[in-house]
């Protein structure tokens, strides 16, 4: 996984999770951060939170699962 693939995956996909990128490489999600990061630091990246809202009901809940960070490519 080069600098340069992870550019054209997201460029391509605009918006992904870091363990889609992770998967779609075959890389670990803390090399995937390393080069987000390098991405990130450019401007070129920016972090969505995976934050949300929980209302504490309902069975498909699962709050105590934190949501992963989307990835965006900034043209």
């Amino acid at each position: 996984m080069t600098l340069s693939e992870v550019k054209a995956y997201l460029v391509d996909r605009r918006r992904a999770g870091l363990s889609d990128i992770a998967i779609h490489f075959g890389s670990s999600p803390d090399a995937v951060r390393h080069a987000l990061r390098h991405w990130e630091d450019k401007g070129r990246v920016r972090v969505l939170s995976g934050g949300g809202s929980c209302s504490g009901s309902g069975a498909g809940c699962s709050c105590a699962k934190k949501a992963e960070d989307v990835f965006e490519w900034v043209p």
